[in-house]
């Protein structure tokens, strides 16, 4: 048993860099925004938990030209939107992207994304020792609310 476990191991090592170990990070909770005909962007949602410190080199997806961490932050009173091109994460954290100004663009779609849909998602980092591996993980395509509602404190304002 053992030497089929050990066989097992090194097959998914030879073949599949994305294969997870126990210090790699654990990604949860993918999901897509829908997409409208000719809609070029959409968000991308996902929580990232890691064990040691880890920093986030790149996202992509095949339906995208790229994926861009967004950083939206207040600077002499304004706010102001950062593409950040590598992300450092802290050990021992979940840092959830799509709340409190972080969250992920995918540019270029090459295809309509509907509710349902499953899009493969690559995330690359790497640890402090400069290693570098991937993570390869579906995402489901959900239902987008619609974009002119604004909530205020009690109510939803409709601008149609």
């Amino acid at each position: 048993m053992l030497r089929n476990t050990m066989l097992a191991l090194s097959f998914i090592a030879a073949f599949n860099n994305t294969w997870a170990g126990p210090l790699d990070p654990i990604v949860s909770m993918v999901w897509v925004g829908e997409s409208m005909p000719d809609q070029t962007t959409s968000t991308l949602q996902l929580n990232l938990t890691t064990v040691k410190p880890i920093n986030l080199l790149s996202i992509s997806s095949p339906v995208a030209e790229k994926v861009e961490i967004h950083s939206l932050m207040m600077h002499k009173g304004k706010m102001r939107l950062h593409i950040v091109n590598s992300f450092a994460l802290p050990a021992h954290r979940t840092t959830v992207f799509g709340t409190r100004g972080l969250f992920l663009m995918m540019t270029g779609l090459n295809k309509q994304l509907n509710i349902g849909d499953k899009i493969p998602i690559t995330l690359k980092y790497s640890f402090p020792d400069k290693q570098i591996k991937t993570i390869a993980v579906e995402a489901e395509v959900k239902q987008m609310e619609l974009s002119y509602k604004h909530y205020g404190p009690n109510e939803v304002y409709d601008h149609r």
